[in-house]
Order: structure tokens, then sequence, then C-alpha cells
């Protein structure tokens, strides 16, 4: 039997190298203040899948998707993925600005993996999305934090609720940690 790729060991630890570099990227941006564009978010995809620069991450087709919870699902053709997540973005930035962070970055973690807008890395992607407004709008939560859970299948009714409760729960624990209220 011929093996086609590197050990499985080996593929784990360079999706945690890109996941990694991924979060400084987001760290740098949240740092310098600077807005999470769909530009700068392709560019964190594109290093969390091990992309090219000049490579196009957006998905412009229907995909089949076998989900945590073992149902086979198709999501339908997005035409042009950019302006919708320009606009989730923007929304989330809006919320965040007004004081809800965690509901900032639960809701674009939320709405990225749900409309799987890339063509791969959308969890990761969406990940570090929560983790850049998290970390720019000063919640002491990291995004490895939020990428090391046993999340569900978001489709299923009660997930999405169930996940803004454990952020919520755990940045609350994480600001008490820090001596926050």
């Amino acid at each position: 039997m011929e093996n086609s790729g590197p050990p499985e060991s080996l593929k784990k630890q360079l999706e945690r190298a890109r996941f990694e570099r991924g979060i400084e990227v987001a760290e740098s941006l949240a740092a310098h203040r600077a807005l999470l564009t769909t530009t700068e978010l392709a560019r964190i995809n594109r290093i969390v899948c091990g992309l090219p620069e000049n490579a196009d991450p957006w998905r412009q087709e229907p995909v089949t998707l076998t989900l945590p919870s073992g149902r086979v699902e198709t999501i339908a053709l997005i035409a042009n993925p950019v302006p919708a997540t320009r606009d989730r973005l923007h929304q989330a930035t809006e919320l965040a600005e007004r004081g809800a962070t965690v509901d900032a970055a639960i809701d674009t973690y939320v709405g990225l993996v749900l409309s799987h807008v890339f063509k791969d890395g959308n969890r990761r992607t969406a990940v570090l999305s929560a983790h850049y407004f998290l970390k720019r709008y000063g919640v002491p939560l990291s995004g490895l934090a939020i990428h090391e859970l046993g999340l569900g299948d978001l489709r299923q009714e009660g997930e999405i609720e169930s996940l803004r409760t454990t952020i919520q729960q755990m940045a609350k624990f994480a600001a008490r940690s820090r001596g926050e209220s």
C-alpha cells in the first residue's frame, strides 16, 4: 500500500504550526488595532491551509461536508462570498465596539463555520477571527482554548447557544483569574 503523504502525526504537527502562525497574525492585527478585513481573513486562511500567497481561498461552488454528528450536508453555491463575509466582520466590529466582544467573537465564528466561505480551513479560520476580536477588545481568552473545545454540530438545535454559554463562562473565568470583574 502506497503512502500518499506525511504520517498523520506530522500532518497534525504541521496543522498546529500553521494554526499557531495564524494566531500570531491575528494577535498582531489586534495589537495594532487594525481592522479584520476580508483581505486579512483570506490571508489567515491561506496561512492555516498552507496555501501560496496568490491562491484564491474563497469557495465558489457547492460543497458536501461530513459534520461532527456524522450527518452529511451539502452547502449551496456561494456566488461571491467576500461581500457577505465583509458584512459579517463589520457587524462583529460594531458589536465589539458597543462592548459585546464575546458576542462579536461568537457570531463571527458561527457565521463563518455555517456559511463555509473558504475552500478549506473554515473552522480554524473562524476560531482565529474570534481570537482576533477577543484580543483586540481585551477579553483574556485564547483562540487556542476555543480551538480545543470539542464542538458539536452548530446546525443542531441548541448547539449555538451552548457554545455561546460555554465561551461566555470561559471569558468570565479568564477575567476573574486576571483579577478583573
